[in-house]
């Protein structure tokens, strides 16, 4: 064991690295407006298309509330505080999950812990509940439907995440069971649901179940006493494990006994070596030989016995902070400090300080487009933080290219790329940033990162392969490193300079077909086009002005009665 030890310690200092970046990135209130919460464990949203925000309290109020920065009421989605523990640091409503096809049929799921007179700490249980239908933001408390059921033979180590994983299958861990160093051994016993990370099947049942055991899980069908529902084992206290749906990566971090807090991709039917080893250590005196613990992917220390919680979080598939992309973003509940991990099996690991804050860490959560949310745990004063860039301006712009928009399907025809400019609002207008943005082509969205511009006013201008030149309106807007403007050029004429957008139903649009980029739809745009049509053209080119994939009379059309009524690019 000492070898193994050493080669691990020296695989430590020469493939794993730190680095910080505490001053590109800053935390700052998600929803400022919106009162404090009191110990919240659980950020999450229901994947039903309504971008709705969730936040669980661990003494059972769930909270709903509109993915807006100006919010400032929620509504109580459900209050379950008089079936939980109303004690316990570590006991509680721990979980939350949605089912995938929530949007349908409303189910939720709880891990949570309640007291009885039956056990003097406890039990920790999964239970599904149904939303209402008439008012979805309510859940009917009447509807639950027990799971499965444990008794924790101590008040700590109670694990409590749940989540469904890429497969549609019902994950969800318990701890060990508590006190200190798994007395009981539970980590290594596979007779037990305790010191495990469970997958079941809720979507059928099965014997005299309330659920069903995937046929793949590691010990389906064994006639050794183990717990068919377990999918991964030796595990000392996974408070927060979550999928990458990217990879399908189950990323969790697993709490330490007193040295080292670990993180584990967790897979199926692998043992992590709890109560033997501790992250890549050997806990106690150990003999791990034949045993084939899986070893974590990072450890971090408690430096000079220091209290020490890791809290898992993310691998980071939002849009506002390209550069943590495919990162793993995790924190620690103890110190305040949030990392982001690089990691792929293959290079050298690169751990990054991201923020040390001052408050305890409770969960990471994400919305509906996978941003980042920090969640502050108090009793008074719980808050939701996001992530931002300081080294950036971030511009999320809005916008729709005439006879791309498709009016009976209300999108347009494809995705596309657009330029945009920052100019000096000030004579002579010069060009200080440009960024390159794709426009959705179902919400005619676009992020555009500006890297080189500072703090001050600037016209934005939209400029695309075969539209005409568009800046926003008189006067310029306002923006700033680490901020986040929102132009929108769909609303209203007045948002483009002149009222230069044409109107179709009821969004406006930039004018198409300067296909010279002369800033001018004219008869040298209508020749191009013309000609074109004339030899079938087809393809992604400048002159197919409906991205249809071949340049026809609808183009001739667009172009010609642009120039009839000698559209050009209006700006100061």
């Amino acid at each position: 064991m000492k070898l193994s030890a050493a080669i691990f310690t020296l695989i430590l200092i020469f493939s794993f690295s730190l680095i910080d970046l505490k001053a590109q990135y800053k935390l700052q209130p998600a929803f400022p407006s919106m009162p404090d919460f009191s110990n919240p464990i659980e950020v999450t949203n229901a994947g039903d298309g309504t971008n709705r925000i969730f936040v669980a309290q661990q003494r059972g109020l769930i909270y709903v509330f509109n993915n807006s920065p100006t919010v400032s009421t929620r509504k109580t989605f459900m209050n379950f505080s008089s079936k939980v523990s109303s004690s316990g640091s570590e006991k509680g409503l721990l979980g939350l999950a949605f089912h995938p096809d929530y949007e349908n049929n409303r189910y939720l799921y709880l891990n949570f812990t309640f007291d009885s007179a039956g056990s003097s700490n406890g039990y920790s249980r999964i239970s599904r509940f149904t939303a209402s239908s008439s008012n979805p933001d309510t859940v009917l408390l009447n509807t639950e439907l027990i799971l499965l059921t444990v008794a924790q033979p101590y008040s700590n180590h109670n694990g409590g995440k749940i989540a469904f994983g890429p497969d549609g299958y019902l994950y969800f861990s318990f701890g060990d069971g508590g006190s200190g160093g798994d007395p009981q051994g539970n980590g290594q016993n596979k007779s037990t649901l305790l010191g495990k990370i469970h997958r079941i099947n809720v979507d059928s049942a099965s014997g005299g179940l309330n659920y069903s055991i995937p046929v793949t899980n590691p010990f389906y069908g064994n006639i050794s006493g183990y717990k068919q529902e377990i999918y991964a084992y030796g595990l000392r206290n996974t408070w927060k494990f979550n999928f990458d749906y990217t990879t399908g990566q189950c990323w969790a971090g697993d709490v330490g006994q007193n040295a080292w807090e670990e993180i584990d991709i967790i897979e199926n039917g692998k043992n992590y070596g709890w109560n033997k080893m501790e992250g890549f250590h050997c806990y106690g005196t150990c003999d791990t030989t034949g045993m084939g613990f899986t070893r974590p992917v990072w450890e971090y220390s408690h430096p000079g016995g220091s209290a020490r919680s890791i809290t898992g979080g993310y691998v980071y598939r939002g849009n506002l902070l390209p550069d943590l992309y495919g990162k793993y973003i995790y924190g620690d509940y103890q110190t305040g400090e949030i990392w982001s991990l690089t990691y792929d099996g293959i290079n050298p690991t690169v751990n990054a300080l991201l923020q040390d804050t001052n408050f305890l860490i409770s969960t990471f959560g994400e919305d509906e487009n996978n941003e980042l949310y920090v969640c502050r745990y108090s009793g008074s004063l719980g808050r939701l933080y996001k992530f931002v860039n300081t080294s950036v301006i971030t511009l999320n712009l809005k916008s729709v290219i005439q006879g791309f928009y498709n009016e009976p399907s209300l999108s347009m025809n494809l995705s596309d790329t657009a330029v945009i400019y920052l100019r000096d609002s000030a004579p002579p207008y010069s060009i200080v940033d440009t960024s390159k943005c794709i426009l959705d082509s179902l919400t005619f969205d676009g992020l555009c990162f500006f890297e080189n511009a500072v703090n001050g006013n600037y016209y934005i201008v939209f400029t695309h392969r075969n539209s005409i030149q568009t800046w926003s309106k008189s006067g310029g807007e306002s923006m700033t490193r680490g901020g986040l403007t929102n132009y929108d050029f769909t609303t209203d004429s007045t948002n483009a300079f002149g009222n230069n957008l044409k109107r179709i139903g009821g969004i406006f649009s930039v004018y198409n077909g300067d296909v010279n980029q002369d800033e001018v739809i004219d008869g040298s745009d209508n020749g191009s086009v013309d000609n074109d049509a004339t030899l079938f053209q087809t393809g992604y080119i400048v002159t197919d002005l409906n991205a249809d994939g071949i340049v026809d009379g609808s183009d001739q059309q667009i172009c010609n009665n642009n120039s009839a009524e000698f559209v050009i690019s209006v700006h100061p």
